[in-house]
């Protein structure tokens, strides 16, 4: 089995064609037919079937199908990152971020690469931390920067950015901005504008209401940071938000904020994240040195 013979079933499924796929391939129809054959004799069993002119996938054929998908995006992503060792100022920098770093840390570190890097290209994807971690661990990713207070992954390398500083915000006149020192008890009474659970912030605020003994009155729950501040903002509720996420809104007078009193879990930060078993290409090198520079 190679990769051709993989390729020739994946396109079996999207165009159920043996000429289209010829086509696609560069090849001519009887060797496609010649691959599906000697395909069939490998596995011992039958992979397609012939219907009105159209080729389709049998469930053992489905089965192999989902393989090849992987197979050879894999093939590929081995192509371009064992290239990037000989022309390291070519090819693709791919980066998955979760939604705060991706929004306040990741545009510093990217623009400063773009403008020592200015021929290679950037894929940007944003997800939220647990399914960065899922993506990492299952290998569907090389990378990732997360938001999280989790270090104690063996799984993982872990190159910390910046620590995060978690702060109780609320609308400019709230009456907690005449409190000189807020308690725990009076934040508790408050309605919370709070992120999605699994979220690091979400984590952060149960347990710091764990540990000085309550719960919170949720109100709402995003996964939004932007909507997050604006609701808080506009409205009576409060929240937690990273110090970093809100400068903007400092300065404009938008929101206000007050450190959280009591006791505090630990607040976490923003990493770089890779597999233990991956060794970082040129391009991906470089930009954690610049990550670990901002």
């Amino acid at each position: 089995m190679n990769i051709m013979k993989l390729k020739i079933v994946i396109l079996l499924e999207k165009y159920k064609k043996v000429t289209d796929v010829a086509a696609e391939l560069g090849l001519k129809q009887p060797t496609v037919s010649f691959h599906m054959k000697n395909l069939e004799n490998e596995f011992g069993t039958p992979l397609f079937l012939y219907r009105s002119g159209r080729v389709l996938l049998t469930d053992a054929g489905r089965a192999l199908y989902q393989y090849a998908l992987k197979i050879v995006s894999l093939t590929a992503e081995a192509e371009r990152t064992v290239k990037q060792f000989s022309s390291p100022s070519q090819g693709t920098l791919k980066l998955e971020a979760s939604y705060i770093p991706a929004t306040y840390i990741l545009p510093k570190g990217l623009i400063q690469f773009m403008k020592q890097y200015p021929g290679i290209n950037n894929s940007i994807t944003i997800q939220s931390d647990t399914l960065l971690r899922e993506r990492l661990r299952s290998r569907d990713i090389q990378m990732a920067i997360l938001h999280t207070a989790d270090w104690h992954d063996e799984s993982f390398n872990f190159q910390i950015i910046v620590r995060d500083e978690p702060v109780l915000i609320f609308a400019p006149g709230h009456p907690f901005e005449t409190i000189e020192k807020l308690t725990p008890e009076q934040i508790a009474l408050e309605p919370w504008i709070q992120y999605e659970v699994g979220s690091c912030l979400r984590g952060f605020a149960d347990q710091w209401a764990e540990l000085n003994h309550f719960r919170l009155w949720n109100r709402s729950e995003l996964n939004s940071p932007e909507t997050l501040k604006k609701l808080v903002s506009g409205g009576d509720g409060v929240g937690i938000c990273s110090r970093v996420s809100i400068e903007a809104e400092l300065e404009l007078g938008r929101l206000s904020y007050a450190p959280l009193p009591g006791i505090l879990p630990e607040s976490g930060g923003f990493v770089l994240a890779w597999r233990k078993d991956h060794i970082l290409t040129p391009l991906q090198q470089s930009f954690a040195q610049i990550l670990s520079n901002l």
